[in-house]
């Protein structure tokens, strides 16, 4: 079974991976992103390029960094993906750690993201990696 329009845009977001024209061909213009607090740039943004420019720039801090979604479920304009983070930071540690993103969307576009996460390992291996490179 093939996956439903608004599925298939989440999942070209994740495997975008700082492609910014693939980034900016699914997420609309005045997309609103609400990242938890503990996040790395953890608040809230609105519009595509204060998403790019000022949450983003966190990618800095990985040699690698991706998002695996787990499930997926959708309701009209809604997905909801539950998976993992995983990466390793500049300094070179690993990381994994598990999310639920909320995903609104419109004409088949991102219009809006409510993310939650477990920011606790990601917190641990940013220290590790400064640590080790202090």
């Amino acid at each position: 079974m093939s996956d439903s329009p608004q599925i298939d845009a989440v999942r070209r977001f994740y495997d975008a991976r700082g492609d910014l024209d693939v980034i900016r061909s699914v997420v609309a213009e005045d997309a609103k992103w609400d990242v938890a607090e503990g996040f790395p740039r953890g608040g809230v943004y609105e519009g595509l390029d204060r998403i790019l420019g000022d949450f983003f720039p966190f990618l800095a801090d990985f040699r690698e960094f991706g998002c695996v979604g787990d499930a997926y479920y959708e309701d009209g304009d809604q997905v909801i993906v539950l998976g993992r983070y995983v990466g390793r930071t500049a300094g070179g540690v690993p990381v994994t750690s598990r999310f639920a993103h909320f995903f609104t969307l419109r004409d088949g576009r991102i219009t809006q993201l409510r993310q939650t996460s477990d920011t606790l390992p990601i917190a641990r291996a940013l220290a590790a990696g400064e640590a080790a490179g202090a």
